[in-house]
């Protein structure tokens, strides 16, 4: 009688400890099933690089944008022709990319919808794809006095205004062929600006022929 009361005894001990336990384990399972979050020392952007052929149609978008930079526009007083004004009107595309350690690889651009060019802002709605990162814009340039093209090396105050205000990850604009400056938001949601814009170069053309200025550069 005494080994079967120790036997009963175990067994409901037995019992009581698998009831405590049993949640316990539950619950640490469900824990390390959850996706863990981005560690704090995830890699920040360092580079953005844009493809040849998207650096090609790039460029070949700023010329085309910038082609009349020196003809009088219907919307704008020839009175201001000297004074700095916008000779010729801003462009803009939507960017898909990639992103590879500390890199962000341009690999294509698209039209937007709803595009509004004005003299010295232009809007549009890019499509939220998976490898949508932002969208760049082109600068026109102005004139001096004596009819000089004064370029607008980076983004404005208006620019990185709205840029901060989208869920965009890059900005970049335009001024010159080959010429190009941008913004990144950081993993932490901050800004860094300016970030390095770099063009693959062709061993074979670029090194031989670098693109110059596409006008005098003051």
């Amino acid at each position: 009688m005494m080994l079967e009361g120790l036997v009963r005894r175990k067994n409901r001990d037995w019992r009581a400890l698998t009831r405590t336990l049993l949640p316990t384990t539950v619950v640490c399972t469900a824990l390390a099933a959850r996706p863990a979050p981005l560690p704090p020392t995830s890699l920040p952007l360092r580079v953005i690089l844009v493809a040849n052929d998207v650096r090609d149609s790039m460029n070949l978008v700023f010329l085309h944008s910038t082609s009349g930079w020196k003809n009088y526009r219907p919307n704008i007083n020839p009175m201001n022709y000297g004074r700095g004004s916008p000779i010729w009107r801003e462009t803009m595309r939507c960017l898909h990319g990639k992103i590879s350690t500390d890199t962000l690889w341009i690999t294509s651009w698209e039209a937007p919808r709803g595009e509004r060019a004005f003299a010295a802002a232009v809007t549009g709605e890019c499509d939220d794809s998976d490898d949508a990162v932002g969208s760049w814009h082109t600068h026109p340039w102005r004139a001096d006095s004596l009819q000089h093209p004064i370029k607008t090396r980076g983004l404005s105050v208006g620019d990185l205004r709205a840029f901060r205000s989208s869920s965009d990850r890059i900005s970049l604009a335009q001024w010159d062929r080959d010429s190009i400056t941008g913004a990144v938001r950081a993993f932490n949601g901050s800004m860094q600006y300016p970030m390095a814009v770099q063009v693959e170069l062709r061993a074979d053309l670029d090194s031989v022929l670098m693109a110059s200025d596409s006008a005098a550069t003051r």
